[in-house]
């Protein structure tokens, strides 16, 4: 049980009630004690002056007891609380008149509260020699008294002996009903309520430990409700925002794997082809090469090369991907010109667009800046994407190039008519190892990689690459390059 943060919490406020129960009833009965002796010396300040004005006619020759006791008789009966003793300028006592039967166990006394108690004409709050004590120090007052012909003094302690046995019967009573239980129930209360208000707030740090736990057992889609604008709703947001990245990056794991094994497929399927051709011709040149004509043997030969520079040129472009990929390919930055390096990468495509007489429209502007860049690795992304464009676009259709200055670069626009994107494939067209073959049918001369060379080589400068579908028809790639690499 203790091993909650709940339970530790609320032992640790039980502790932290006891402590400060304890010190505040410490510190109200002794404020209290305090306060009682302070507001006593107060209203009997007088006290002993009265007493040394009816004892002055008594001390003027010898001093008798006898004599002194039946005057202040009556005062002690009045209050017989007090003990009153003479004391002369050096503070021993002379005489003492004092109830109860505890002997007085100090026959001197320190004067000097009595000389500041008269200064401050007892308005200042002071403690005095208990002489029936050997240490403890008790509210008096006292006044100035002629003893035989020198200074003394009328000291008046005003809780004696037989207050403090009176005081001590009722103490422990009174502390028990009023302080302890007074004590004891507010700390039941506090504990009822601290308790009840503990387990709400630790409600949802038990809500985010479930939430954690769920997660940790593989439940991904685990959110916590979010109460109110504190520190744990900050943490339940923080949670929910990391969970919700977590499961977007096993999302994207699980369909890079999916990716990985169509393309692995795909390869596969690629190298097969090509390879089975090669295999065949060259088994065939093997088994009739008596038989075969120079022509035949010719075109065998010329069917093996193509099928030989295909698969070279799918393990070249692999190759190349992974090293734009992982940047080990660095561009030879110079300055050119970008328009006319698109019209000699039109130029190149052009002979396929007229095979399939699809019209290829593109106006150069000479009166573009520079572009500081990788010739070679611009110039390739550029072919991809026309390749791409080629590839889908159908007999009789059109391809349109256009290139701008905006102002952060030059934006690069390839269009054709073809059938567009669909819209599931546009998010990972350029993904590495997707391949939208379910909607936009690869050609033979096509590895399938182009658009992801050309992003990386995009990026590489600095730009972005991105796709969309024309209202019209058919699909727009678009390549933003910066003006400065």
């Amino acid at each position: 049980m203790f091993r909650s943060f709940y339970a530790r919490i609320s032992l640790l406020f039980l502790l932290l009630i006891l402590i400060l129960g304890t010190a505040s009833l410490f510190i109200a009965f002794n404020a209290s004690r305090h306060l009682f002796d302070e507001v006593e010396q107060l209203l009997n300040r007088e006290y002993a002056a009265s007493i040394a004005a009816e004892l002055k006619p008594l001390t003027d020759g010898k001093i008798s007891d006898v004599a002194i006791g039946e005057a202040i008789h009556y005062m002690m009966v009045l209050n017989p609380m007090v003990e009153i003793y003479l004391v002369d300028s050096r503070g021993h006592i002379i005489s003492y008149f004092a109830g109860g039967k505890d002997p007085v166990l100090r026959r001197e006394i320190d004067t000097a509260p009595l000389v500041r108690f008269q200064e401050s004409r007892g308005y200042e709050t002071l403690l005095g020699d208990d002489p029936r004590t050997k240490s403890s120090r008790k509210p008096f007052s006292a006044s100035p008294l002629e003893i035989n012909g020198e200074q003394g003094w009328v000291y008046v302690i005003l809780r004696g002996q037989s207050y403090d046995h009176s005081l001590a019967l009722v103490r422990t009573d009174y502390y028990t009903r009023s302080g302890l239980f007074t004590f004891l129930l507010a700390m039941v209360i506090t504990l009822a309520a601290g308790f009840f208000l503990f387990f709400i707030l630790t409600y949802r740090l038990r809500s985010l430990d479930l939430g954690v736990q769920a997660f940790k057992k593989g439940q991904f889609d685990h959110r916590i409700a979010i109460r109110g604008n504190d520190e744990l709703a900050s943490l339940g947001r923080a949670f929910n925002e990391m969970a919700e990245s977590i499961a977007q990056g096993i999302e994207k794991l699980h369909e890079a794997d999916r990716q990985k094994s169509d393309l692995i497929a795909n390869i596969s399927h690629d190298l097969r082809s090509p390879l089975a051709s090669i295999r065949g011709h060259l088994e065939s040149l093997q088994l009739s090469e008596n038989r075969l004509s120079e022509k035949e043997r010719e075109e065998y030969i010329a069917i093996t090369l193509r099928n030989v520079a295909g698969f070279q040129n799918l393990v070249e472009e692999l190759l190349d991907l992974a090293r734009l990929e992982a940047r080990q390919i660095s561009p030879e930055k110079v300055d050119f010109s970008l328009a006319e390096l698109v019209q000699d990468a039109v130029l190149k495509v052009s002979h396929r667009a007229r095979e399939k007489e699809i019209s290829l429209a593109y106006e150069p502007d000479g009166d573009l800046p520079l572009f500081p860049g990788d010739i070679g690795l611009i110039e390739r992304a550029v072919t991809n994407v026309l390749d791409n464009a080629l590839d889908h676009t159908p007999e009789g259709g059109k391809v349109s190039v256009t290139l701008d200055q905006t102002g952060e670069g030059f934006s690069l626009a390839v269009s054709d008519t073809g059938e567009g994107i669909a819209e599931e494939d546009l998010p990972y067209i350029f993904e590495r190892f997707y391949r939208a073959d379910k909607s936009r049918t690869r050609k033979a001369s096509s590895t399938g990689l182009g658009l992801a060379i050309a992003r990386e080589v995009v990026e590489l400068h600095g730009g972005k690459i991105c796709a969309d579908n024309l209202p019209r028809g058919g699909a727009r790639f678009v390549l933003t390059l910066p003006g400065t690499v």
